[in-house]
């Protein structure tokens, strides 16, 4: 999904994987955003063994570690969602996120 426009329904999907957030919801997303394990493990800082470890339900992360992957991959929906409304702006952004949490449950 990578460099495409995406539909509401694609959307609000990917933030249903990010709002359930477990290691299989997480490495789906990573996989329907077009990231590469090691593309995702490098922005986190550990390596690419180690998160496929994590997706597979072989180890648990950390927290520290388990918030990282969650914001990094929550960066790349952000930047999808900046396309979308046609702005950067933080406060929009962060606004469109509290709407969407509110309506998908």
């Amino acid at each position: 999904m990578v460099g495409q426009l995406y539909t509401r329904q694609q959307v609000e999907h990917l933030i249903q994987l990010v709002k359930k957030g477990d290691p299989a919801s997480l490495a789906q997303l990573r996989r329907e955003l077009g990231r590469t394990q090691k593309e995702v493990a490098a922005k986190i800082g550990i390596s690419e063994y180690q998160l496929g470890r994590w997706e597979r339900g072989e180890q648990q992360p950390t927290g520290k570690y388990y918030t990282q992957w969650k914001l990094r991959l929550s960066d790349y929906v952000d930047n999808i969602i900046a396309v979308l409304l046609g702005t950067e702006d933080g406060n929009v952004i962060t606004q469109f996120w509290e709407l969407m949490w509110g309506l998908i449950d």
